[in-house]
């Protein structure tokens, strides 16, 4: 994949004061790599706090329509990251899913 064949989106949220997190950052990001020929997410990055947690995520999104509805991926991460920092993680996803599907329709 070159860089001419690919989108990088970036979705961002606050990070509750109760999460280990917030002393890192103030803002949790997700960082998106798109085919723009699939719409599907090829590499992922974020600003979670530990190795795990960004490896986790990553498993998680790679291979994910970013066309299509993304409540099923929100679900997963609701059932499955049980953490203070959850409803910022699904938003910083919200945030991203928001700026690719904009970026197609302008």
């Amino acid at each position: 994949m070159s860089a001419h064949t690919s989108i990088i989106v970036v979705g961002y949220a606050k990070v509750p004061r109760t999460s280990a997190a917030y002393g890192a950052h103030d803002y949790l990001s997700v960082s998106l790599r798109i085919d723009r020929g699939t719409g599907r997410v090829v590499e992922v990055d974020s600003t979670a706090i530990s190795p795990m947690v960004r490896n986790w995520l990553s498993e998680l999104l790679l291979g994910v329509d970013f066309t299509a509805d993304l409540r099923p991926t929100l679900a997963v991460i609701e059932q499955s990251y049980l953490s203070n920092a959850t409803g910022s993680l699904k938003q910083a996803l919200l945030d991203a899913w928001r700026r690719y599907a904009s970026h197609r329709a302008g």
